[in-house]
């Protein structure tokens, strides 16, 4: 009994001793995240009543904390080495000061506090706008320092999750606002979402704009083939397809392209492959529950143990052919005559594929890869078209240290 009676005085020392704000954050972090669908979104619209855009209000106001809170937490487990690296130090301030600012906000009771909360809620938002990038960066500079002693995936996945809900709760909210505030004649506003969501046409524009930046990157312009049921459309937020959409597409331009002009010391010239790169093929499938999205490449495709590693953040396939330094741009193989900025534009950080999943499973779908190494590659994106999925919630792990 002593000794518990020493163990419980100890820990309230301890907790005596932290900031004030880390421990609101830790009471904070014990509130469950309140999941929502897009369904639930979509009746949260520039069409409800006063009463109701202020019940909106209130409700943004105090689930925003609760997830950032969740994930200042995770930062706080973290090795200290990796809060000491200058790009995830600073991501942890971005979420700290959001934190701080939202959780010291008047209450809303009225409409007039809800405009002076959407013009808080903007200024948070714009503060964001860099951490993908920053989680890439330092990223990619704590695997050039460790190595694999860390494993910061699953971090990783949570941070992002948390990001990607709290926009989407966020830039909703204030779209609505924004609607609500000019009375916006041409219609309802649905915020970020889509009401007419059509895959078929932002792969058509994805796709001109992605033969546009391999001709300007590798003097050739890869086709698409696009088929199935054109007509499918649904309610979805067109951004999320259209950024899974994109990195899906890139990967299978490139690696069809980067097949056929061989190997760096006996590369085809842009101009000698006339049509020689087979075309992308894009089928778009609509079931009961899902939409499936299957786009197949014939890029050479990749061997088991490469396919293994696809999903993992900072993984890249021309990393295995060339070393970088922690502080240097990638060095990129099989682009002819790119400079380092150009190379970037189409191999990026090794983020992409892994993001685009987290984007997927955000409201139950996923990507699946199928590979036939020396053929080709089929990528399969699965986005629930009911509305009915609740955001997906990250399991509270973060990282693991190599013993």
């Amino acid at each position: 009994l002593a000794q518990e009676r020493a163990g419980l005085q100890q820990k309230v020392n301890e907790a005596e001793m932290l900031p004030r704000t880390f421990q609101c954050i830790q009471r904070t972090a014990r509130r469950p995240i309140q999941a929502v669908t897009i369904q639930q979104l979509l009746e949260r619209s520039s069409a409800v009543s006063d009463e109701e855009h202020v019940r909106h209000a209130r409700w943004c106001r105090e689930e925003l904390p609760v997830r950032l809170a969740h994930r200042l937490a995770d930062f706080v487990r973290l090795p200290h080495i990796v809060v000491c690296n200058s790009r995830f130090h600073e991501v942890f301030s971005v979420f700290l000061r959001s934190f701080e600012a939202l959780v010291e906000s008047p209450p809303v009771e009225n409409t007039a506090d809800v405009a002076d909360f959407a013009q808080m809620l903007t200024g948070l938002v714009r503060g964001h706008d860099e951490i993908v990038h920053l989680l890439q960066e330092g990223h990619s500079e704590l695997k050039g320092l460790l190595g694999d002693l860390i494993e910061l995936d699953s971090f990783l996945n949570q941070t992002l999750y948390t990001r990607i809900g709290n926009r989407v709760l966020a830039e909703h909210f204030l779209a609505v606002q924004e609607a609500r505030a000019l009375g916006d004649n041409s219609g309802v506003s649905t915020g970020v979402l889509d009401p007419h969501c059509r895959p078929s046409e932002i792969i058509r524009h994805l796709s001109r704009s992605l033969s546009g930046l391999c001709l300007d990157l590798y003097g050739v312009e890869p086709q698409v083939i696009l088929e199935g049921q054109l007509d499918t459309e649904f309610c979805f937020v067109s951004d999320h397809l259209i950024f899974m959409l994109q990195e899906i597409l890139k990967n299978a331009f490139r690696a069809s392209i980067e097949a056929h002009l061989g190997p760096p010391d006996h590369q085809v010239k842009p101009w000698e492959l006339g049509d020689k790169i087979p075309p992308v093929s894009v089928e778009i499938m609509k079931g009961s529950f899902d939409v499936t999205i299957k786009v197949s490449d014939r890029g050479g495709g990749m061997p088991a143990a490469r396919l293994k590693r696809i999903w993992k953040y900072g993984y890249t396939s021309t990393r295995e052919a060339e070393s970088e330094d922690v502080t240097s741009e990638q060095t990129l193989s099989g682009l002819s005559g790119l400079d380092v900025h150009s190379k970037r534009q189409m191999a990026g950080y090794g983020f992409g594929l892994p993001l685009s999943r987290v984007y997927a499973r955000y409201f139950g779908g996923d990507i699946h890869v199928q590979s036939m190494n020396g053929f080709g590659t089929d990528v399969y994106l699965n986005v629930n078209h009911l509305g009915d999925i609740l955001e997906g919630v990250p399991p509270q792990r973060t990282f693991v240290m190599a013993s």
